[in-house]
């Protein structure tokens, strides 16, 4: 029991303690943590706090305040910092928890975390009462990319986002109000200040950039879980980005040649065995074939997952199609059954969703594809819906997913179980590609296709507008329904060949052969004149001869970025970049502006460098400016950048293998070098197909005349492809001296490399 003298000792160290602490927190008003080059500053004034990131001398982030139930502290205290940490106390008035009794007035806290991690900053808090969570910020005149695969806002194809407001949930409305059906989205977004900014929730949200002089992002949940990583650029961001939410998912060869499909295959397998054999007549390649819906036997033609009558024996002609024709086969499929409830746990609505939250459900769904799909040869699937007609008030298994996440976190979930499916079965060697993607879904999805763009110039112009932004948001892999989807098949002879054109440097080559639900006369080649085929051909010929280097950038996109590169992924500092929607870098060695108009020329912007015509190493252009080039309708515009390496060549072969017959054949590549004009160096990851996808680093460096390349050893044939202007005057392979064959005209010379051992080649 407690005398008055020890209650007045208790109370008088309580009050001195408290005078400390109160002291403690008003000396201590700024607090730092130092990273590399960067700097996360957080100073408490009149207490209120202002916290700003400055990375290489330069303000990036300038945080004023944080409201929680679009409530702002009464006060903020700083509360304790390490070298590696910073805590803040928050007091909010007891209103900001609006489900407290009206008799509940005391004051709710919240503890503000402040970390250093792996490449930047997390700002992290999580009041239980917390609903909505709202970051404001001062706009210092930067630009914004990211956050929203549909054209938000108002069907812009620019990618810059400043001075707009942008929601990120997929939802089935924006296909009404926006482009297409193109519903990927992402709480990330890049800055041209160098920074990527990542808020790790589910929940939708909602950016506001420079209005008023404001940014301001919120999200409708209480969790904040805010990143920002700083970067030189996209590749340099993003980079940091997948060490936290995982590696994008790998891709089979098979998975980046040629792809064809119709929308409607009323022929069932007999169609499809068809089209692949009259493409081999033609002498067209491909390496994968899927089959749309309607195949199946239930609702919508669908429910029941498997092979109806027309498709009977799937095992037999599936089998055929791989051992025969060299393709592999592939399905559409969603996670809905259109009315048919018999399976375990739906979400009530027009398409009865399934419950991917209830884990029956979920072995039901898988125990389906294995048995009825897996089973008889299909490797992947075309992942649909999740968009259309979405429910989000019934009662999901998983109570703690809230209605504000259920969309996005849908998303996360549909690829999740999939490649969960086929992963059993096939290990890495399959596929998911869908059109419906959130972010965390990059580890389970292989790509995400563009939705259903109109069949038009302006269809695609907008597809590959959001192909741009896709690469921002950190989907690595993209790709179009080339043609286009939305009406019917057959369209006029350029637009097919310039949609061909520009879908065969997507990270995913699938050609629509019909129009939508079979609509009209379809567009198979054949359906054209000769010179049409040939062009056709010709662009699945080039596509076979770039998968070398389509499939080093699909299997590195963790350290090296996205395939599709936009003009300011690479360029954050470069304004003349922030608009384009129509040019774009495939890996960092090739630029590629296709023509989007009825028009046999274009104008491209070159940024900064020289770079050199692909289709004519003998031109050269200087950089920074905009020029205007010729482009006939059997051209696509490319160009290749110096100080870069990529590899071409024949190291796997689709249905191509019945036409083009190899004795003991181990590949082929050509290794494409083109050296600075000044000092510099350069790396390219070349993913070894031919000896178990081994990464091996192909490194070039320029000191004065001197010119170093090094290649590690290959098991096969390898030519080095050097493009310089003058030729040297001494070439050594391995110290000695070795025959270059060069060519003064084209500007570029050869030689030969050494099999199974390493080759250093050195040019003076």
């Amino acid at each position: 029991m407690f005398n008055r003298k020890s209650l007045l000792n208790f109370f008088s160290i309580s009050v001195l303690l408290s005078l400390s602490y109160f002291a403690i927190a008003k000396e201590n008003t700024r607090a730092t943590l130092i990273s590399e080059n960067e700097k996360l500053i957080i100073d408490v004034r009149d207490q209120q706090f202002k916290l700003d990131i400055i990375s290489n001398n330069k303000k990036i982030i300038a945080l004023n305040d944080i409201y929680f139930n679009e409530t702002a502290a009464l006060k903020w205290t700083l509360y304790n910092t390490t070298d590696n940490t910073i805590s803040l106390i928050g007091e909010f008035p007891a209103h900001v928890d609006f489900y407290a009794l009206v008799t509940d007035t005391q004051p709710r806290m919240v503890t503000l975390t402040l970390n250093k991690v792996n490449g930047g900053f997390r700002i992290n808090a999580e009041p239980t009462w917390g609903r909505t969570t709202s970051l404001h910020l001062t706009y210092l005149g930067d630009h914004f990319f990211g956050l929203s695969e549909p054209l938000q806002p108002d069907n812009q194809l620019s990618p810059d986002l400043t001075g707009s407001s942008i929601n990120v949930d997929i939802n089935s409305e924006d296909a009404y109000i926006h482009e297409n059906y193109a519903t990927a989205y992402s709480a990330f977004y890049i800055s041209s200040f160098g920074y990527g900014s990542f808020f790790d929730s589910f929940a939708r949200g909602r950016y506001d950039f420079a209005i008023n002089g404001k940014n301001r992002i919120t999200h409708d949940t209480g969790k904040l879980d805010w990143y920002i990583f700083p970067g030189k650029d996209g590749v340099d961001i993003q980079k940091t980005y997948y060490s936290l939410i995982g590696a994008p998912k790998t891709l089979p060869i098979w998975s980046l040649g040629p792809m064809g499909w119709r929308d409607q295959n009323n022929g069932g397998a007999k169609e499809i065995l068809d089209d692949v054999k009259k493409m081999r007549e033609l002498k067209i390649p491909f390496t994968s074939w899927f089959v749309d819906r309607p195949y199946a036997d239930g609702a919508h033609a669908w429910s029941k997952m498997n092979f109806n009558s027309l498709f009977a024996n799937p095992e037999q002609w599936i089998k055929q199609l791989r051992e025969q024709e060299g393709v592999e086969f592939m399905t559409w499929t969603a996670t809905a059954t259109f009315g048919d409830t018999n399976v375990a746990k739906h979400l009530q609505g027009k398409f009865s969703y399934l419950d991917l939250t209830d884990t029956n459900t979920v072995e039901i769904f898988q125990k389906n594809l294995a048995e009825k799909q897996h089973a008889f040869g299909v490797k992947g699937h075309k992942i649909d819906r999740a968009d259309e007609a979405f429910p989000v008030n019934e009662d999901w298994a998983d109570v703690s997913i809230g209605i504000p996440s259920r969309r996005n976190q849908y998303s996360y979930l549909m690829a999740k179980v999939h490649d969960e499916a086929l992963r059993k079965k096939w290990g890495d060697d399959q596929i998911t590609f869908a059109r419906s993607a959130y972010q965390r879904s990059q580890p389970y999805l292989s790509a995400i296709w563009g939705g259903d763009p109109r069949t038009s110039w302006e269809g695609l112009q907008a597809n590959f507008a959001n192909a741009m932004r896709a690469s921002f948001m950190g989907f690595p892999v993209w790709g179009t329904d080339v043609g286009g989807y939305q009406g019917e098949g057959y369209i006029p002879e350029n637009l097919y060949i310039r949609w061909m054109q520009a879908g065969s440097m997507t990270g995913l080559f699938e050609i629509k052969l019909d129009g939508a639900g079979g609509a009209g006369k379809d567009r198979m080649p054949w359906r054209y004149d000769e010179k049409f085929q040939k062009m056709f051909r010709s662009i699945c010929n080039d596509r076979m001869t770039f998968l070398p280097y389509l499939y080093s950038l699909a299997n590195t996109s963790a350290t090296n970025g996205a395939m599709m590169q936009p003009l300011a992924y690479r360029h954050v500092n470069d304004k003349n970049t922030y608009d384009i929607h129509d040019q774009f870098y495939l890996g960092k060695a090739i630029l590629v502006a296709p023509v989007m108009q009825d028009s046999e020329k274009r104008k491209v912007y070159l940024p900064q460098g020289n770079w050199i015509d692909f289709n004519n190493t003998a031109m050269s252009y200087t950089g920074g400016k905009t020029i205007e080039v010729q482009a006939p309708l059997d051209t696509l515009p490319r160009f290749i950048a110096e100080n870069s390496i990529f590899v071409t060549g024949f190291i796997y072969q689709g249905s191509d293998r019945n036409w083009i017959r190899y004795l003991n054949w181990q590949g082929d590549i050509t290794i494409t070098a083109t050296p600075s004009t000044k000092n510099g160096s350069t790396q390219f990851d070349y993913v070894d197909y031919k000896d178990g996808n081994k990464i091996k680093a192909y490194t070039m460096k320029k000191i004065g005349s001197k010119i170093s390349i090094q290649i590690p050893k290959l098991k096969h044939d390898a030519r080095l492809k050097i493009l310089i202007p003058k030729e040297p005057t001494s070439v050594l392979l391995n110290n000695k001296p070795v025959e270059f064959n060069y060519d003064r005209q084209e500007k570029q010379g050869y030689l030969y490399l050494i099999p199974n051992t390493d080759n250093k080649v050195v040019l003076e």
